[in-house]
């Protein structure tokens, strides 16, 4: 059955709102609000929490009509738990990230309706990436995301750094969606299609070297969105130079899109469910399965690379963009095992990275914003002169390194559970010895946090202010940190709600409708 116009709009909701509150920040700043009324951020921010509340009833939709899935728009996008939860976890983050910017003055001064617009567009891209289930579909979302991101790394248009990182990230992203679109061209070509379900029905037909080219080059462009080594060297100066507020954005929800499209087009067109009854179970490779051992090695060489880089770092913004590189390759394991297991445990850690990763770069604004700077020599004794931010950093790069009882930990259970059930001991071992080599760095920065400039005296201590706002920021940050890592229940059912629900297109047999 064919869904009217009106009902495709209806589980297009939430997009459409997005797109109507960007107009509407357009608008707001053309009619140049006072200076410091933060008019414009305050929309933003009230337009991205309604969306996520129209997201939550998208949720709830799916429930009561008793569907698992919505074919839109002649099926060249879908709306199912796997795409909500993706989109759920890119409108937290820039909802996070708009709160965030609405207390740095300098993005203000340059133009804060500039940036939350850009900032909304990315997250519409992310929107569109979610749910995309056709070729053209999927391009136009990379792109809708990926060229307001561009402008975003080099908003500070003064600055030589931000210019630097906007030139570097716009040349390495436009190699890497040329390289992919040369590989979607060939599943087209071979395939007469661009839907994902036509193209699964004859990857069994191609050959494993042609395959092999077709993924590699897809993989390019899919890599370059997750900071997956080799296609990770944008990374570290795009984030150092970029406004923290846009790296912080680009580590997480940026990534968690690279991440939807990724399962969603190597789950609908190279894999499907052994049982359909339960596709937490066991998947089948539809033709040569070379690519999970491939995407193997890319994991291990992210996690090991991003690691390495990282001991030398003394800018903390750079260390943390090492980080987000390492962490791309340990998300990547629940990608290999090809189990739903494995891509509960994916989206278990990406939602639990969210709120870690921001929450560190929410600190390095915090000290930037009062009066300190990114360098490492810039938070000696920042445990004594803030307590709170001190302790709320420590957290969360404990969290990062996978310490118990913090929510990263608990991810990374899941990961290498996921990974040891399906014999891929060799991998989880690695794995777990990168965990290991991360404590290093990240106990570094606690390190000088709390054992360097330690005041003698009480009259010795002056006073580091963060402020209520960024205060209470850091704990709506700290707080699922914490939590996760002791009760994580609900957002492990979510997960697996979000898988169980089948995130595969079956292929339609020939001259048949999809049914919905």
């Amino acid at each position: 059955m064919q869904l009217g116009v009106v009902e495709n709009l209806s589980y297009f909701a939430p997009e459409i709102l997005l797109t109507v509150v960007i107009a509407a920040v357009i608008l707001v700043d053309l009619t140049k609000p006072p200076p410091g009324s933060r008019l414009v951020s305050r929309l933003a921010a009230t337009g991205l929490a309604a969306t996520l509340f129209m997201l939550i009833l998208s949720y709830a939709e799916l429930e009561l009509k008793q569907r698992t899935r919505v074919f839109l728009f002649a099926d060249t996008f879908v709306v199912d738990p796997f795409g909500l939860f993706f989109k759920t976890v890119g409108c937290v983050c820039a909802f996070l990230v708009a709160l965030f910017a609405g207390n740095v003055r300098r993005i203000e001064a340059h133009g804060e309706g500039e940036f939350y617009a850009l900032l909304l567009t990315t997250t519409l891209g992310i929107f569109l990436m979610a749910g995309a289930t056709d070729l053209v579909g999927l391009v136009v979302a990379i792109e809708t995301l990926s060229i307001p991101s561009y402008v975003l790394a080099g908003f500070y248009k003064k600055d030589r750094a931000s210019s630097e990182a906007s030139l570097k990230y716009v040349l390495f992203g436009a190699t890497a969606s040329g390289a992919m679109l040369f590989g979607l061209s060939y599943f087209y070509g071979l395939a007469g299609t661009t839907s994902f379900a036509g193209i699964a029905q004859r990857m069994g037909s191609i050959d494993a070297l042609t395959a092999g080219i077709m993924l590699g080059l897809v993989l390019v462009g899919f890599g370059f969105k997750i900071s997956a080594a080799p296609f990770h060297m944008w990374t570290p100066d795009v984030y150092e130079g970029a406004p923290t507020a846009v790296t912080a954005y680009l580590s997480t929800a940026s990534k968690a899109g690279g991440f939807a499209v990724l399962i969603r087009f190597f789950y609908n067109v190279l894999a499907r469910p052994e049982n359909p009854g339960d596709p937490m179970g066991p998947w089948i490779p539809i033709g040569d399965p070379g690519w999970t051992q491939f995407v193997a090695v890319l994991s291990v060489l992210t996690m090991t690379i991003g690691n390495l880089a990282a001991y030398r770092q003394t800018n903390v913004k750079r260390l943390l963009a090492y980080s987000s590189i390492a962490h791309a390759g340990y998300i990547l394991l629940g990608f290999i095992v090809l189990t739903g297991a494995g891509l509960m445990a994916m989206l278990f850690y990406v939602a639990v990275y969210v709120f870690m990763n921001l929450g560190a770069f929410l600190t390095v604004i915090a000290v930037s914003e009062a009066g300190g700077g990114e360098e490492l020599s810039d938070f000696r004794g920042l445990g004594w002169r803030a307590p709170f931010l001190g302790v709320a950093m420590g957290a969360f790069l404990f969290s990062l390194t996978g310490l118990p009882p913090l929510s990263g930990f608990v991810g990374k259970v899941y990961l290498f559970a996921a990974l040891i059930d399906q014999g891929w001991v060799w991998l989880a071992v690695i794995a777990a010895l990168n965990s290991a080599v991360s404590l290093y760095y990240y106990v570094r920065v606690v390190k000088t946090m709390w054992l360097e400039g330690i005041p003698r005296n009480d009259a010795d201590v002056i006073p580091f202010r963060v402020g209520s706002y960024n205060g209470f920021l850091l704990a709506v940050c700290l707080v699922p940190t914490i939590l996760f890592g002791i009760y994580w229940a609900p957002l492990e059912r979510l997960a697996k709600y979000s898988v169980g629900a089948n995130v595969t297109q079956p292929a339609p047999k020939a001259g048949a409708k999809p049914v919905h």
